[in-house]
């Protein structure tokens, strides 16, 4: 039995050399016809057809029908074609298969416009499903692009994910995404991150081979191709495919996590294998998607029982996960998570409601109407009165990546559809009152708006910009937009602006939707530097009477409407929080909020700063919703907190849960209401 691996090609037509790393690569792995080859994603540099096309002529014939594959965040992230190309270029995720009587899983935790993972209900019912077939005594090889466990922060739910794969017989988890090699034991299994072939020509080789009493194990090398054509292999780790894993001797028999106040509370007992070390600690609140070193605390022991008390002081009331780590003689080790909540007052969550898939675009209101849409396609229609909600109607359309737009005079819910479509549905029952098809995906927010005295929807589908009479869908006019757009138009009645994927915000005539001007957001002639840098999820904002505020990761700018010239400028990455008009002692000015945290509020007019903070946690598509003197910032990690508006001061913060939030969060029947990736739509009370 023998894989070759890689992991992060990267290909692009702008980078000719890895296109010749790749091809070298290929021609040495084909030579040794490996029983399968598996790359963990990051194959291009942005999944376009051009790249994907560039990637395939490197591919071997007789080397193509042995390759699987599973997207990076790469394939994803600027995606005008939601995995469809993907789909047809390197088939189905996820998928698994057998090599030579180990079972081989391609997992697909990656999430379309972000770059992070999420595993959610879907993918890990089919992983339990698909395990439990598998005959006992069978070893597991998972792959994946994300790495999971001990200091990798990038799927926020991967503790449900170690909890299923800890019950059955899985080996060894192979990943990319850090470009780096690392060997980890733990939690029954070993994981294996990969070098980038970017950076380097070499793969990876795993072969069954067996120890002296028979047993069979997998040895993992690494070959790097030389310049003068010769090759160096170096065992990276040898993995046991038979017996008991690494750290399992050490799985707690009890793990229980108490508030008492400003600490918790940690105990732990085990079974018949006493560890050489237990440690525990609160998981980190505010890193994302990343490599993320906090300390451990170590715990006592007292006969059969260990135990400590974590500080936990400087937290904000809600939910919170500590990890227990039970270190083997060997150097293995066993993780646990709990979530623990921390009472406190402030803020609290008086209702909660499910829906099926992860919540990832913006919520819509409309009074006290709030609508939420997933990615599995479950539009609901909550009312939310008197400090509760209660279901108003729930639709099926196609997946929801952005947010379901209500109409001004709260009539109807706009729906983009990822499934190339606009549906309008009926505000009050959830009837279907007309419905559009569009030639490529709608992965954008729509903006119900007013031209000519006439109700219109503007919204791009992909690299198209369609308005469509509010009534009955009827196309006025399209125009072809200069990149994928993915964030949300603006209109004045006269132009209507939207950033895209070329580095460009454009303005067309609202009546006709011939093309005005364009600002260029990055100089590169580049396409692909132009895709990931540029304006391609903003959300642009008309200031009354003044500019027209545009951002890409780079900048906020204000510019005119007439001509595009920038007025002003404010350095730093606020297109995903987006801008917020908001009014501050009777002036009209503007809420940045940077990736990061980093904070601050400007003349709508000048782009002067009034005053700038430090949120303490990171904010991407969540954002602000604004209550009169007050934004209420969602973190992506779920923190909410008060933030006002005349002096920067954050207070009343609170971590509603442990999962990623990418959902801007609106305010109904006095309450802030949320969502986040587990599917969850909560009511916040802030009285």
């Amino acid at each position: 039995m023998t894989l070759a691996l890689i992991s992060d090609t990267h290909l692009n037509p702008a980078a000719p050399a890895r296109t010749e790393t790749m091809r070298a690569v290929f021609q040495a792995i084909a030579a040794r016809e490996p029983g399968a080859v598996l790359h963990c994603g990051d194959i291009t540099d942005s999944g376009t057809p051009e790249q994907i096309a560039l990637y395939q002529s490197t591919v071997p014939a007789g080397l193509a029908e042995r390759i699987r594959y599973t997207p990076g965040n790469h394939e994803v992230r600027w995606d005008v074609a939601a995995k469809e190309n993907y789909h047809r270029a390197f088939g189905a995720s996820p998928q698994s298969f057998e090599v030579a009587g180990v079972h081989i899983v391609a997992l697909d935790p990656t999430i379309l416009l972000q770059e992070p993972g999420h595993f959610g209900t879907e993918l890990l019912d089919w992983l339990e499903r698909d395990l439990r077939r598998v005959r006992r005594g069978t070893p597991i090889v998972v792959f994946q692009h994300h790495p999971v466990g001990d200091t990798w922060f990038y799927a926020d739910d991967q503790d449900r994910f170690l909890e299923i794969v800890e019950r059955h017989d899985v080996r060894v988890i192979f990943a990319g995404h850090v470009h780096a090699e690392a060997v980890r034991p733990m939690n029954g299994l070993v994981e294996v991150t990969l070098k980038a072939v970017k950076d380097a020509p070499h793969y990876y080789w795993a072969e069954r081979t067996y120890d002296e009493a028979g047993q069979p194990r997998l040895e993992i090398t690494r070959v790097d191709l030389l310049a003068g054509g010769e090759t160096r292999t170096t065992v990276v780790v040898t993995v046991a495919l038979a017996g008991e894993g690494p750290g399992a001797p050490v799985e707690p028999s009890q793990v229980k996590v108490d508030d008492a106040g400003t600490t918790f509370a940690v105990t732990a007992a085990f079974g018949r294998t006493t560890p050489v070390a237990v440690r525990a600690q609160v998981l980190p609140e505010t890193g994302y998607s990343g490599n993320i070193v906090t300390p451990y605390t170590e715990l006592a022991r007292t006969g059969h029982r260990w135990q400590v008390t974590l500080d936990a002081s400087a937290l904000p009331p809600g939910e919170h996960q500590v990890r227990l780590r039970a270190v083997d003689a060997d150097g293995a080790w066993w993780d646990t998570v709990r979530t623990v909540r921390r009472s406190g007052s402030g803020p609290r969550v008086a209702w909660e409601i499910g829906l099926d898939g992860p919540v990832q675009g913006a919520l819509g209101s409309s009074g006290d109407l709030v609508v939420a849409g997933s990615t599995a396609g479950e539009v609901t229609a909550l009312s939310v009165r008197h400090g509760r909600a209660k279901r108003r109607w729930t639709v099926r359309t196609g997946a929801v990546h952005r947010e379901p737009v209500v109409t001004p005079d709260g009539s109807t819910v706009v729906v983009p559809g990822a499934d190339h479509s606009v549906t309008a549905l009926d505000a009050g029952t959830g009837r279907c009152r007309w419905r559009v098809r569009t030639d490529e995906p709608v992965l954008s927010t729509p903006l119900p708006t007013r031209i000519d005295d006439a109700d219109v929807v503007l919204v791009a589908a992909g690299t198209t910009l369609l308005a469509l009479e509010s009534r009955t869908g009827r196309e006025r006019w399209r125009a072809p937009l200069g990149g994928f757009a993915a964030g949300r138009p603006a209109c004045d009645g006269t132009r209507v602006y939207v950033g895209t994927g070329d580095a460009r915000v454009h303005a067309y005539d609202a009546r006709t939707g011939m093309p005005l001007w364009s600002f260029t957001t990055r100089a590169t002639t580049d396409p692909n530097t132009a895709l990931l840098y540029g304006a391609w999820d903003d959300r642009t904002v008309v200031v009354p009477g003044g500019p027209v505020v545009v951002s890409s990761v780079s900048a906020t700018w204000g510019l005119d409407p007439a001509t595009g010239a920038a007025r002003w400028s404010v350095a730093g990455s606020s297109m995903y929080a987006g801008p917020r008009l908001v009014s501050v002692g009777g002036a009209p000015a503007l809420l940045l909020i940077q990736e990061r945290g980093a904070t601050q509020l400007v003349d709508a007019f000048t782009g002067a700063a009034k005053w700038q903070t430090q949120l303490g946690f990171p904010v991407f598509n969540s954002g602000a919703v604004v209550d009169e003197g007050t934004a209420w910032v969602l973190g992506v990690n779920s923190q909410l907190g008060a933030l006002d508006l005349t002096t920067g001061r954050l207070d009343r913060l609170v971590r509603l849960g442990t999962g990623y939030s990418f959902a801007t969060p609106v305010l109904a029947g006095g309450q802030i209401v949320t969502a986040d990736l587990a599917g969850r739509v909560r009511g916040v009370d802030i009285d």
